[in-house]
């Protein structure tokens, strides 16, 4: 495998890599970076981690880096290079004291083989090691899972047994997964994910975490496609115990009705999964539902229609873009008093703008209708 890295990166390994001889300490970078080099994609981040303390190593090059944080939970650190920021790890055991909890880092240091075990899949568990040698950067490819074999294949498969019930994020992982690259899940994983979806116990579950996993499983341009099968397959299991019973072309409707982009979409099809209440408001005119509804985004408009069937939301989606071609300093030139009577008059004009449009067209449309009905004395 032919490594390829921009000049800002391989200058920051080098670094890495010649201070690691000194020190005796080996480096590698892992996971989805090294997954991508045998897929051919480009790589869009790179994991680097260290067979020690990442936070001690790091400390010690304090001259070539800016060091932005360190997180002493999880012994990583995150560190500044020509304007690039690196995320460094430390080797580690990790365990999960409850299904869906964060991890808890129970010693650092160790060797790969036992870092390895915390990983999700085997395609996401090949470790680089880069040393120098003859005065040069080089790579070692180390495969303790046979992920390669599994990246061939296009297989995603856990390391152990219980690995679903530790993180059932990584449910969400491989079908993001899927629908970037074509993996699929191996026959035994589809068992354990339906063993762990009928895992009713929720006790201490990071949902927060879940929630921004999901987000990122959602982001892509087959959106529709992953939002169906996590509902076909059941994976909002991971979430809530009761089922969903969703009407995906009145789900598609909406999406066209609100124009919903795909982050726009995320929100909404997010939304549908926390399936919280919505009370339907009440609202007296078309500048309280304009005042109202623009505190929200697109995404949560889409979910307020859903939950409520409320027609004041389209309606808003109809106008939100309505502006008047006047102002209050208008009406002053033309002889209005200054105060309440300027935002009553402004407030009917956009009222009965919105209603008929196509009887204000200019500037003038709206003079004239503002003489007619407040007339100066």
């Amino acid at each position: 495998m032919d490594f390829k890295f921009d000049k800002n990166t391989s200058e920051f390994m080098n670094i890495l890599a010649r201070n690691a001889l000194t020190q005796n300490v080996r480096v590698f970078f892992v996971g989805g970076a090294v997954r991508d080099c045998y897929l051919g994609v480009p790589i869009k981040d790179i994991d680097f981690l260290i067979q020690g303390s990442a936070i001690s190593f790091i400390s010690s090059l304090s001259e070539y880096f800016e060091i932005l944080s360190v997180h002493e939970d999880f012994a990583t650190v995150k560190v500044l290079y020509n304007g690039v920021s690196f995320d460094i790890a430390s080797t580690r055991i990790e365990s999960y004291p409850y299904s869906g909890c964060l991890p808890v880092v129970e010693k650092i240091g160790v060797s790969i083989y036992d870092d390895v075990k915390r990983r999700d899949f085997t395609v996401n568990s090949l470790y680089v090691e880069f040393f120098i040698k003859n005065n040069n950067l080089n790579y070692k490819v180390i495969d303790l899972t046979k992920g390669i074999k599994d990246i061939n294949s296009k297989t995603l498969r856990v390391l152990h047994d219980r690995s679903y019930i530790d993180d059932p994020t990584r449910i969400l992982r491989g079908l993001g997964l899927k629908y970037r690259f074509g993996f699929t899940f191996s026959p035994e994983d589809e068992i354990l994910i339906n063993n762990y979806l009928s895992y009713s116990n929720k006790e201490n579950f990071s949902f927060a975490r879940a929630y921004s996993v999901l987000e990122k499983t959602f982001l892509h341009n087959n959106i529709d496609e992953i939002f169906k099968e996590f509902i076909e397959k059941k994976y909002y299991k991971i979430f809530i115990s009761n089922d969903l019973d969703i009407d995906f072309s009145f789900v598609q409707k909406i999406i066209e009705l609100f124009s919903l982009n795909i982050e726009e979409k995320c929100d909404f099809y997010v939304n549908i999964i926390k399936n919280f209440n919505i009370v339907k408001v009440k609202l007296k005119s078309s500048l309280d539902i304009v005042k109202f509804f623009s505190k929200y985004s697109n995404g949560y408009l889409a979910y307020y229609y859903y939950k409520t069937l409320d027609e004041q939301v389209c309606f808003y989606n109809n106008i939100k873009e309505l502006k008047l071609f006047i102002c209050g300093n208008d009406l002053i030139s033309l002889g209005y008093p200054q105060g309440r009577l300027i935002g009553k008059i402004l407030g009917e004009l956009f009222e009965q703008k919105s209603l008929n449009l196509s009887n204000f067209k200019t500037k003038d449309d709206e003079l004239i209708w503002v003489k007619k009905n407040f007339p100066l004395f």
